[in-house]
């Protein structure tokens, strides 16, 4: 099963194909809409290609749930709109690079449950304008580039249950950053979590989530206490005997 051609839509602004099961193909003709502005694949289990969207007037991508999605779309047209981007759960295994070249207005990314990816390209310092970040339940994610330390309007990043041992001290410069989980990491007997030492950094930083990721003593930096914005510390299912 594949989509009509779209070639005769030029005002088509809307295009819902939720739970569409049967769907492997989408038309290359959807490139030709200019003035969409949403477009929803969510669970399109079968999808297999997509070649190309147009994200002139694009708001929402929704590729959530794509699992034969292996190859990313093609990204045309010069973004005016911020733009919000899921592909939780589809078959990629690496972070397009069609993504980063329009990294002027996007400003969510959700990269979740992506079995396949096991690290984030440098490239992605570059999201200047991104704002939330989610790269929980990738299993094999184990670091984040430094260029992380480079999102300067991030303010959520959602690392839980990867296999973060380390995350980069970089990280610490991410000031207008709310809300940080590196909770329930999936790390191997004898690898533990260390958090980077604080260096007055974190000025905005509201909620911390360390639950159940493998803390010992050392594993929190003696200046972890400087986090002035703090409202919430989360540190449950840990084993260390002291706190700093």
């Amino acid at each position: 099963m594949q989509t009509p051609n779209f070639t005769g839509m030029p005002n088509l602004e809307c295009l819902n194909l939720e739970k569409c099961s049967s769907l492997k193909e989408v038309h290359s003709s959807l490139g030709d809409c200019k003035k969409l502005i949403k477009l929803n694949l969510y669970r399109c289990e079968s999808l297999e290609s997509f070649p190309c969207v147009n994200v002139k007037s694009l708001e929402h991508l929704n590729l959530e749930g794509c699992q034969s999605l292996e190859i990313f779309p093609e990204i045309i047209g010069r973004m005016k709109s911020e733009l919000e981007i899921k592909v939780k759960g589809i078959g990629i295994n690496e972070i397009p690079s069609s993504i980063i070249q329009h990294q002027a207005h996007l400003t969510k990314l959700d990269l979740s449950v992506m079995e396949k990816i096991v690290a984030l390209p440098s490239s992605i310092g570059m999201l200047k304008g991104l704002v939330k970040l989610d790269v929980s339940w990738c299993p094999k994610l184990i670091n984040l580039p430094k260029e992380i330390g480079d999102l300067e309007n991030l303010e959520e990043l959602d690392a839980s249950c990867t296999r973060i041992s380390q995350p980069p001290s970089s990280i610490v410069r991410l000031n207008k950053l709310k809300s940080l989980s590196f909770s329930g990491q999936c790390l191997e007997d004898g690898v533990y979590f260390v958090f980077p030492q604080v260096n007055e950094g974190l000025r905005s930083l509201e909620i911390l989530n360390l639950s159940f990721c493998n803390l010992i003593d050392g594993g929190l930096p003696e200046d972890i206490g400087c986090l002035s914005s703090l409202k919430e510390l989360h540190l449950n299912g840990n084993n260390f005997c002291a706190f700093a």
